[in-house]
This record gives C-alpha cells, sequence and structure tokens, in this order.
C-alpha cells in the first residue's frame, strides 16, 4: 500500500496542525511515514505545504512525483490548485473555498472557483462557516481535515483519538468544537462522494456541497438519494448556480423541489 498526501495552505491557518494530526493517526495505525520539511512557516500569510508519504512498507523518499498524490488537502482554493499537478489522475482534491487574499495578483473569485470546480474528484465546503456552527471559527483547518477521513488510508477514528489527545487540555468545549469540526467536515465529504458516485457533474457537486450546513452527523441514505435524483436533472447546473450565488445555508433535508 502507498498513499501519498499533499498538505497545503496559508500560514497562520494550522496545516501544520492538520499534518501533526495524521502523522500521528498514521503511527497509531501501525503504518510507515516520511515527510517533507514545510515550507512557508516563517511568514504569516506565506504559502505553507509538506509531502506525507504513507505505506504499510517503510518508505526511502520524502519527496512526491508529479502526477502521483494520492489527495491535495487544502485549507486555502488557490493553493488547492498550486499543488493539483501532484494529483493522480484518481486523487482526490479536498479544500476549503475560503480565500486568502495574500498576494497583490490573487485571482478574482470566479476564475478560481471555475477551475477548481471542474475537478472531477473535489470535495469543496465552506469550511469557516462550518466551523463557526462547529463552535469556533478557530476549527476551520479540523473541518477539513474531517472532509479528508475517509480517503485516507487508515480509520477516521484514530484522527478523533489524536484530537482529544491534542486539545484535552483546553478544555471539554475545545475538544468538543473540534470534534464536531471533523465529523462535519466527514459529513460533507461522504456526501460529496455520494453525489460524484452517483454521476453528478463535477461543477453541480462543489456548487450544493459549499452551501448545505451540515452538522457532526451523516446525511441520511434517504435524503442522499433525494439530493442526487434532484441534481441528476436536466436543469440541476442552473439551480446548484443559483444556490451558490445565494450564499444562504442550505439545510440537508431542505431538498430543493425546482
Amino acid at each position: 500500500m502507498k498513499y501519498d498526501l499533499v498538505v497545503c495552505g496559508v500560514g497562520g491557518q494550522g496545516v501544520l496542525t492538520m499534518a501533526g494530526v495524521i502523522d500521528h493517526a498514521i503511527h497509531a495505525a501501525g503504518l510507515f511515514l516520511k515527510q517533507s520539511e514545510v515550507h512557508g512557516m516563517a511568514q504569516r500569510g506565506g504559502a505553507v505545504s509538506a509531502f506525507v508519504r504513507i505505506s504499510d512498507q517503510a518508505v526511502a523518499s520524502d519527496l512526491i512525483a508529479q502526477g502521483s498524490a494520492s489527495m491535495v488537502l487544502s485549507v486555502e482554493p488557490m493553493e488547492a490548485l498550486r499543488y493539483s499537478q501532484q494529483l493522480h489522475p484518481e486523487g482526490w482534491i479536498v479544500t476549503d473555498i475560503t480565500p486568502m487574499v495574500n498576494v497583490a495578483n490573487y485571482p478574482a473569485l470566479d476564475a478560481l472557483y471555475q477551475v477548481l470546480f471542474s475537478v472531477p474528484r473535489l470535495v469543496a465546503l465552506d469550511a469557516s462557516r462550518l466551523a463557526a456552527r462547529a463552535g469556533s471559527v478557530k476549527v476551520q483547518n479540523i473541518v477539513v481535515l474531517g472532509a479528508a477521513a475517509m480517503h485516507l488510508p487508515f480509520e477516521a477514528k484514530l484522527i478523533e483519538q489524536q484530537l482529544e489527545r491534542l486539545f484535552h487540555r483546553k478544555g471539554e468545549r475545545i475538544v468538543k468544537a473540534n470534534i464536531n469540526a471533523f465529523r462535519m467536515g466527514d459529513a460533507a465529504s461522504r456526501f460529496a462522494a455520494a453525489l460524484v458516485a452517483a454521476g453528478v457533474a463535477a461543477r453541480v457537486v462543489a456548487c450544493v456541497v459549499t452551501r448545505i450546513a451540515f452538522t457532526p452527523e451523516p446525511v441520511g441514505e434517504k435524503l442522499v438519494a433525494a439530493w442526487c435524483k434532484r441534481l441528476l436533472r436536466p436543469d440541476a447546473l442552473a439551480l446548484a448556480e443559483r444556490l451558490f450565488a445565494s450564499e444562504d445555508d442550505v439545510a440537508p433535508d431542505a431538498v430543493p423541489a425546482d
């Protein structure tokens, strides 16, 4: 088994925390890993990235070849696209859509989303909004981590255990916020994967998933089936773009009738 992961974002977004939690979960799963140096730490707002290579055998190199990453996991949409060349054709991009405008020539959001939402295997979510619902805007990165969980080569509960270990000294409220954030991200990812598997178009999936107010509980099978049926209709793209443009929260059980 071999699994190559790119973790990226902007300084101050908790990329190091994500990588650290993943590393400890890998050890707990009895797997091997090798991680590259993390770049950009010295500058808050600068690009930060880490390559994490996971295997059931000893890993010789920390370098990920272009076109071989199983996942690009990002807390910032432009950073996700920056590393898209590392992605395997069957790989996933998991990213927050909230921009961190840290350069003068940051692209227009419409153009950015046009490219990002064309990725065939994408979990795009409004992690900042879900983090606030979880109890703290500071857990944005944990929402994104949760959205990656189902695609990682070890059980999600190992990540939850590491979150509890990491935050238990900060008290029950902080632990709960992080666990809720993680489970919201996981619910979003499972919902997106179900839509992709049903044949819903990539842009439709991205527009809809970013607007659903996920809870820490998975969306029920009947509701998933209802969303799939609705989003396979000919007018699905128009509906999805309307939902995305409105920026309003959509309850998981509020499947649009038209």
